[in-house]
């Protein structure tokens, strides 16, 4: 058994739960499965797993080889499938949620360049500004922005988006433009929240290495993006927004950077979907397509991570 088949059986190990119903599922013995763990084990010389009567749960080491070995494995497949599968052959629905803002700008206007690639591919894309259960609601993938929750989806990181504070000229004129971050405290915050009822209204940046979290007044909360840049123009307050999404309205002066000195932590923009295993080719080709148009838009940073969220 080869090193790729070693990583298949581990994980298979970790999405089973137990050696008995991994040997199932592998169709192999499973004296065999408790070997090949063993073997990688012995080889990496760690503990892969904690084992007890009643479960298998991965070890800190196990969670980090269980990435690796993730990786490895889903670019192994994926370059197989390459000379196996033309873009003609990819077919089928694929059912996509993300944030309406970066579909309407980003997305939509380059979906006929994914469309004439994938001609067999039908998109259902919604556009939902709260949390979506993939499995309930039968969505193959999503986009989200923010830091996630543990949960049983894969998530890949595909950049970091630069985030900053902004509010309206007329918010300005009244309330003076605040000279440091510790003035944001006479200043109101237009609360974004994706759950009601939302938890208190700060901002947070970047100082010496930490994070930074200021209270601030918040008369309005609002759980759309759309409603929370128009609150923004409005002049209710400010807002701390991916710079991206308010670009035009700095450019025409509707609104003002507020505090450009101080940088506000990025905000990570993920990709998501239900299993590693036998991940659909459709949101494979989609996720590859995606990455790509992002970064050359200019939206992520170049560089992507991969990171599995379980929780446990």
């Amino acid at each position: 058994m080869d090193r790729i088949q070693q990583m298949e059986v581990f994980i298979q190990v970790l999405e089973s739960g137990s050696f008995t119903k991994a040997a199932e599922a592998l169709n192999m013995p499973r004296s065999t499965v408790s070997t090949v763990i063993q073997t990688l084990e012995n080889r990496l010389g760690v503990q892969l797993l904690h084992r007890t009567t009643r479960k298998l749960t991965p070890t800190q080491d196990g969670l980090r080889y269980l990435d690796t070995a993730s990786q490895i494995v889903q670019k192994f497949n994926a370059s197989e499938r390459m000379f196996h599968t033309a873009p003609h052959q990819v077919q089928g629905r694929l059912r996509i949620d993300m944030p309406s803002r970066i579909a309407r700008r980003i997305v939509i206007p380059a979906l006929p360049d994914f469309l004439s690639r994938y001609p067999k591919i039908n998109i259902e894309l919604s556009m939902k500004d709260r949390l979506v259960d993939l499995v309930a609601e039968g969505v193959d993938c999503v986009i989200r922005v923010g830091e996630l929750s543990d949960s049983e989806l894969i998530c890949k990181k595909l950049g970091d988006l630069a985030i900053i504070y902004c509010a309206s000229p007329a918010y300005l004129a009244e309330f003076g433009m605040p000279a440091n971050i510790e003035a944001l405290s006479q200043h109101h915050l237009i609360h974004y929240a994706i759950q009601m009822p939302a938890q208190q209204a700060s901002l947070a940046y970047h100082s010496d290495g930490e994070t930074v979290s200021v209270p601030m007044q918040s008369r309005v909360t609002v759980d759309n993006a759309e409603a929370y840049i128009a609150s923004a123009i409005a002049g209710i307050g400010i807002i701390e927004i991916p710079k991206y999404d308010v670009q035009h309205l700095l450019e025409n002066n509707t609104l003002q950077e507020v505090l450009p000195d101080y940088q506000p932590n990025p905000i990570p923009l993920s990709f998501l979907y239900p299993s590693r295993k036998n991940l659909s080719l459709r949101v494979n080709v989609f996720q590859e397509w995606i990455s790509q148009l992002l970064a050359e838009a200019c939206l992520i940073s170049e560089k992507t991570q991969v990171r599995h969220r379980r929780s446990h």
